[in-house]
């Protein structure tokens, strides 16, 4: 019988992949049980420099419609994680109080990206979810 706890969490791999534009990616739901969302990655396969003013926002999002509640977040701004590692991961900020995902909420991914003529986007880019169902 398997361990499902905090030492032994579950992995949900969310492909993002290279949007060309701001988009929400559905991920799934979770029909039957809460999870417990326990840390959340992101690994992209280019590397992102720091930048005020060309950027990109990930974010794990739940709820009853798509993009309501942020669980999990990443700015590549300079004054927050300052860039993005090529097929480095990301540790995203958990937002401890939104961590419990109910049963029945869906879950997606909010990509934004904002540029200043400078081309900055997502290249292969995977979300690699660490939870626990409840």
């Amino acid at each position: 019988m398997a361990l499902n706890n905090e030492n032994n969490p579950h992995v949900m791999i969310i492909p993002v992949g290279a949007p060309s534009a701001d988009a929400i990616t559905l991920a799934g739901l979770s029909p039957d049980k809460q999870l417990k969302v326990l840390s959340c990655y992101l690994i992209n396969a280019a590397a992102i420099a720091a930048s005020d003013t060309d950027f990109v926002q990930i974010s794990l999002e739940k709820g009853p419609i798509a993009g309501t509640t942020v669980v999990a977040e990443l700015d590549s701004r300079a004054a927050h994680e300052n860039g993005i590692a090529q097929n480095v991961p990301e540790l995203m900020n958990l937002d401890a109080d939104e961590a419990v995902i109910a049963a029945g909420d869906l879950i997606s991914v909010n990509y934004d990206e904002t540029d200043s003529g400078t081309s900055v986007a997502l290249t292969g880019a995977v979300l690699c979810v660490n939870y626990m169902v409840m």
